[in-house]
């Protein structure tokens, strides 16, 4: 699995820049070795200068650096930057299929592992972005937690949390999933014996020395007042204003979809509290559903943020066929969508073509597509059935009837 991984990752390289005549983005890359030329230089992360990531970022980054210092070469960087993102993938790879035997016979556990091995847009965006470590991380926490290493799971949450945020997203249901075991009270007490130490490590110096510091970080890297258009908070938002012409401007449809992810993350904790998620397929439905939503309703995205859930989408469509086919299917689209079609279909917060034009209609089309797409993708993935709704319909039946007096 992770020699075809490689050797799909070698192709993806070679049909970009070869067949299609796109490009391999580098963007990142030299992002990253500005900054750590930064810190090399002296200066502070977050208070000298502006970083969009956690520090725990800067390990990778670190190690790349290394044989492009010793070379004294911006290439040797974005090669070892690669290689180190590959490895990380092989993690990924690994731990998808050992997750899947938790799950299925072991043939279908391989089929999970092939199918994240030659998922074709994943391979680039590990190629050109960073996810793929805070996303082994990630997988490494999901790991502990389903062969019931509770702690190793809340410490490799708790990094991935330090490498990008959104990993994050699988402690509540970690918590939870932990606690069918032994109780809700227990482990939080458990997580919060690693996060506390953790939080005041970090923050106590910066709240002394340099608070602006929070406010730095949360102003660069979480808060964006540009709606970008491969988002489905702007097709959206065309929809209604180009097509539909009924004038709603694009922060209301924003807030919307907001409100919406909110009260989604809040239905999946309250679903996972109510069943106290016995089974692994539970977990990984509910940590993919999470993150899914947060990519889906944010109005900024880049290409990549599809790596947060597709290694638990590769697990849960393993056992069907339709799942399969649709899973490739985004991948098509996802691939299409970046680098192919950006530049000449789009750039991030516009369409290339004017409105009313028959490209700003194809350019608006091919996102819907897309959107529709990966939720049926997400359907196909968790399955939900009457059965899920039945669950929390009897529990407030029976909260009703506990108070009737």
């Amino acid at each position: 699995m992770v020699g075809l991984s490689v050797i799909v990752k070698i192709c993806v390289l070679f049909a970009t820049v070869f067949i299609f005549n796109s490009f391999v983005d580098t963007f990142d890359h030299q992002y990253y070795l500005q900054n750590f030329i930064n810190v090399m230089d002296g200066k502070i992360p977050y208070a000298d200068f502006g970083f969009d990531y956690p520090p725990l970022a800067f390990l990778p980054i670190a190690l790349a650096f290394l044989p492009a210092l010793l070379f004294n070469s911006a290439g040797m960087f974005i090669l070892s930057f690669q290689a180190l993102m590959i490895l990380f993938d092989a993690v990924i790879v690994c731990c998808v299929y050992l997750i899947g035997l938790k799950l299925y016979p072991e043939r279908t556990a391989f089929l999970a592992g092939i199918l994240y091995a030659t998922a074709f847009a994943g391979a680039y965006f590990v190629l050109t972005k960073y996810d793929a470590f805070p996303t082994a991380l990630l997988m490494i926490a999901i790991l502990f937690a389903v062969y019931r290493k509770p702690k190793g799971g809340y410490l490799s949450a708790t990094a991935g949390l330090l490498a990008k945020i959104y990993p994050a997203v699988a402690l509540p249901f970690i918590v939870l999933y932990n606690s069918a075991v032994t109780s809700l009270k227990e482990e939080v007490y458990s997580i919060l014996k690693i996060l506390i130490p953790i939080l005041v490590i970090l923050g106590v110096p910066i709240l002394v020395f340099r608070p602006s510091i929070i406010t730095s970080y949360i102003g660069g890297s979480l808060v964006r007042s540009d709606v970008y258009v491969n988002t489905a908070t702007n097709t959206i938002y065309a929809l209604f204003n180009n097509i539909l012409h009924v004038s709603v401007s694009a922060n209301v449809i924003s807030a919307g979809m907001y409100g919406f992810m909110v009260v989604a993350l809040l239905i999946l904790l309250f679903y996972g509290w109510i069943v106290r998620i016995q089974k692994e397929k539970m977990l990984i439905k509910l940590v993919a559903l999470a993150l899914f939503v947060i990519v889906f309703c944010m109005k900024y995205h880049s290409p990549q943020y599809i790596l947060w859930f597709l290694p638990l989408v590769c697990l849960l469509v393993a056992d069907s066929l339709a799942g399969i086919a649709m899973f490739y299917i985004t991948q098509v689209v996802a691939y299409i969508e970046f680098p192919l079609a950006f530049g000449t279909l789009y750039v991030n917060t516009s369409y290339v073509s004017p409105v009313d034009t028959p490209g700003w209609y194809f350019a608006w089309l091919f996102f819907a597509v897309e959107s529709v797409l990966f939720i049926v993708l997400m359907y196909l993935a968790v399955r939900p059935t009457r059965a899920h709704i039945d669950r929390i319909r009897a529990f407030f039946q029976k909260a009703g009837t506990s108070v009737t007096p």
